[in-house]
Order: C-alpha cells, then sequence, then structure tokens
C-alpha cells in the first residue's frame, strides 16, 4: 500500500515540439493562481520553452483546488486504518484525469489536529490552430497546510516533471 501523499499523472496526445512558444494561462485569476501561472512560467523558462501571447498557438491552462478530506493527517508510512480506502462521495471533482482513492483517516477530527486537505493542479495544452488537446496533466497532494497558496505553489515542481509526457499515477511526498 502506498503511503506517500502525493499523486502526479500525465497525459500526452501529440508531442510537444521541442523549445515550443507556450502561453501560460489560469482558468481564473484568483491571486494564489497568479503566483501559481507565474511558477509555471520559470518552471517552462528553465526546460527551454519560450513564453507567448494570446496569439501563441499552444496554450497551457490550469486551475487549482483545495477541497476538505475526512480524518487527520497521518505521519508517512502510518498505514490507513482498516476499510479506509473507499472512496470519499464526490471527491474526485471536475478534474480530467481521475484521482486514485483517498486514503482516509479516521472519522472525527480531534480537537487540535488539523483537518486534512487534498490540494489539486489540473493543466492542459493545447493548440489553438488546430483545437486538438496536446497534453493534459494532474497532481494532487494530501495534507493539513495552512497556507494554501504555498502549498499549490509547491505542486507546480512535481506537476513539471510529467510535463508534455504520459505518466500514470507516479506518488510522491513533499520534502
Amino acid at each position: 500500500q502506498d503511503a506517500k501523499p502525493g499523486r502526479v499523472t500525465g497525459r500526452a496526445f501529440h508531442p510537444l515540439p521541442q523549445r515550443a512558444m507556450i502561453e501560460v494561462s489560469p482558468l481564473d485569476d484568483r491571486d494564489e493562481n497568479l503566483r501559481i501561472a507565474a511558477a509555471l512560467r520559470e518552471a517552462l523558462l528553465r526546460a527551454g520553452y519560450a513564453l507567448g501571447d494570446a496569439s501563441t498557438p499552444l496554450r497551457l491552462s490550469f486551475d487549482s483546488e483545495v477541497r476538505p478530506l475526512t480524518g487527520t493527517v497521518r505521519a508517512p508510512g502510518t498505514p490507513a486504518p482498516t476499510g479506509s480506502d473507499d472512496a470519499v462521495p464526490g471527491d474526485r471533482g471536475t478534474s480530467p484525469i481521475p484521482d486514485r482513492r483517498i486514503q482516509r483517516g479516521c472519522d472525527n477530527v480531534p480537537r487540535g489536529k488539523a483537518p486534512l486537505l487534498r490540494y489539486v493542479l489540473n493543466a492542459t495544452i493545447d493548440d489553438r490552430t488546430t483545437g486538438k488537446r496536446m497534453w493534459q496533466g494532474n497532481v494532487r497532494y494530501d495534507d493539513a497546510e495552512s497556507d494554501r497558496t504555498q502549498m499549490l505553489m509547491r505542486l507546480v515542481p512535481p506537476l513539471m516533471t510529467a510535463f508534455g509526457q504520459t505518466q500514470k499515477g507516479r506518488s510522491f511526498a513533499l520534502e
């Protein structure tokens, strides 16, 4: 049983041109998404891509979300209680890439314990000239981090490990 709290998935539909010019476009302009967009731009530049604007054929669009989960944070490597790998109803959200089942903790959150949250980034690259989806990726992480924006920003590097590639659910833990 995998005890790592993160999972990154990618699906390549068409190869991305090397050193392509890409526009980064959040699906909404919340402050946290604007900061994530800046982090994605920096990551693309480091990976050798050029940044474009609305006239650029390739568009990387993304959204972020934080969902509450029932349970408490377990220490890494601590197995989930018996019968706890049932999915939380409705937890799959609107992600284009389905998440794995959630490993739930106990249903009662003890006093003084932070509630468990699922932090999610969903991203796609579309070619505006052909209308084709080139790639889609998803990264999620279950934690009780109090700084929502900071935790979402920490998910950019794991998402970039699957950028432009097919990756069938690699688990990870943030340092």
